[in-house]
């Protein structure tokens, strides 16, 4: 006798139905990205694409970079992106999780190179910021505080001012929005200037000469 499995039946209609009936603006719109653009990241993250199986067929490798690229995009809870695209919870997390892990493995060494303060990116960084009206500038810098639960013994250095506990992401960003540095897991109670102080770019700035030139 067949075996049987029962499958909850989920019905998310973005993927399959609004997004190929709407323009590339309202693609746009959902993934912050043109359609070239992730198209690209189809073409090189392959390595996220999965088998069918006996029981279920695979989640398409678009979906998963479509489901990744919306979470990471928007403010939306997982179980809003299940209801979207009809995906379990624990599999969009799963989808993330693995879409981040391959996109640091396959660009990292092409698109975060370690040494970021060349003459030939300041002088761009520079220019760029001088056009939309700040001379002198090399990018802009702010702190991002990310919410955690740490251990008992490590709580005192999480906890900030506004009563909760957490990490500090601090980054620079160029004229275009790009990253440019990254600096994460700083304890909570550190300000920004702190962070900086102790930062490998505030030591990359003072060390750097032809940085020194151009102010």
């Amino acid at each position: 006798m067949p075996r049987s499995v029962w499958m909850l039946k989920r019905y998310g209609t973005l993927w399959e139905n609004d997004i190929p009936e709407n323009n590339d603006e309202f693609f746009k719109e959902c993934f912050r990205m043109e359609k070239s653009t992730f198209l690209f990241l189809v073409d090189r993250l392959g390595v996220l694409r999965k088998k069918d199986t006996n029981w279920r067929n695979a989640i398409p490798l678009e979906k998963r970079i479509a489901i990744a690229l919306y979470i990471l995009g928007s403010s939306a809870e997982y179980r809003s992106i299940e209801r979207l695209f009809g995906v379990a919870q624990n599999t969009v997390c799963k989808i993330l999780h693995e879409f981040c892990r391959a996109l640091i493995f396959e660009f990292a060494s092409e698109f975060m190179s370690p040494d970021y303060l060349t003459p030939e990116k300041v002088d761009e960084c520079i220019k760029g910021f001088e056009a939309i009206g700040f001379p002198k500038c090399l990018g802009a810098i702010d702190g991002c505080h990310i919410e955690i639960k740490p251990s008992a013994a490590e709580a005192v250095d999480h906890h900030n001012y506004k009563g909760w506990y957490l990490i500090v992401l601090f980054a620079l960003v160029d004229n275009r929005y790009r990253f440019t540095y990254v600096n994460i897991g700083s304890a909570g109670r550190c300000n920004d200037s702190t962070i900086f102080q102790k930062s490998s770019l505030a030591r990359k700035m003072v060390s750097s000469p032809f940085l020194h030139e151009k102010t």
